[in-house]
């Protein structure tokens, strides 16, 4: 009797919950939302700079080619240090030591040695920017392969842009939901992918030739960085409320 009992309200547990699955589907499917993007951004000057310099020299013997490198970096290190660069902001490790060859007639010879030198300079002032390049050539590093613009409180700007996106997502939905006589309830889904900073609506790295077309406006030697842009942007969904 009591296997029967137990039986009898199993079946009636399942007949129950198999009458309020439709109505929970039901709801789903009528279930008032609105979805809307916010955007954020903040434009700032930049107020640090990175240069990145290469130094190459050919000579015959691999020895040579890397002593000529060294001295040439060596004297601009010491330059650096006289004019107020930091060694901690300065990487000079790399060096790269290859042998050339020339081609003639399906034939190949033997040219010596290339070897090659690179820099990365940090400037956290940007009238320094001039000054340093212009000892890199006169200690005969030829190379300026890039110019780099960034802001030393650039993690600051990334926050102020990402508030902004956060409220411009809710004033939209909220003047969306009030066009429709409705009220913004909670928040269903928030979807968020990270952006990066743009300098001047382009990538932040320019060639150090395109940085002299792009940013020497005033008079030669004088650069003049573009803004730097940090924006955000969120998308958010929000239950509806409608008064019957």
């Amino acid at each position: 009797m009591r296997k029967t009992t137990h039986l009898i309200f199993a079946s009636l547990f399942f007949i129950a919950n198999l009458s309020v699955l439709p109505a929970l589907a039901h709801d789903d499917l009528q279930r008032r939302a609105i979805s809307t993007n916010g955007f954020g951004e903040v434009k700032v000057k930049p107020n640090m700079a990175v240069i990145n310099l290469s130094v190459r020299a050919h000579h015959q013997s691999g020895k040579a080619a890397k002593q000529d490198v060294d001295d040439r970096v060596n004297n601009f290190l010491a330059v650096l240090k006289k004019i107020g660069i930091r060694e901690k902001d300065i990487v000079a490790s790399s060096l790269r030591v290859s042998p050339r060859y020339e081609h003639y007639s399906g034939s190949r010879q033997f040219k010596g040695y290339e070897a090659t030198r690179t820099l990365t300079v940090t400037l956290y002032e940007l009238s320094d920017l001039t000054d340093v390049m212009d000892k890199a050539l006169e200690n005969r590093l030829e190379g300026i392969d890039q110019i780099s613009y960034d802001h030393s409180e650039a993690d600051k700007y990334q926050a102020q842009a990402h508030q902004l996106a956060i409220e411009n997502s809710k004033t939209k939905a909220r003047a969306l939901a009030a066009a429709y006589d409705t009220a913004l309830g909670p928040v269903i889904t928030i979807n968020y992918h990270h952006r990066n900073p743009v300098y001047g609506g382009m990538k932040a790295e320019m060639s150090d030739s395109v940085a002299a077309v792009a940013m020497s406006r005033s008079q030669p030697g004088t650069y003049i960085a573009d803004e730097l842009v940090f924006s955000d942007s969120i998308q958010v969904s929000f239950d509806l409320i409608v008064s019957e």
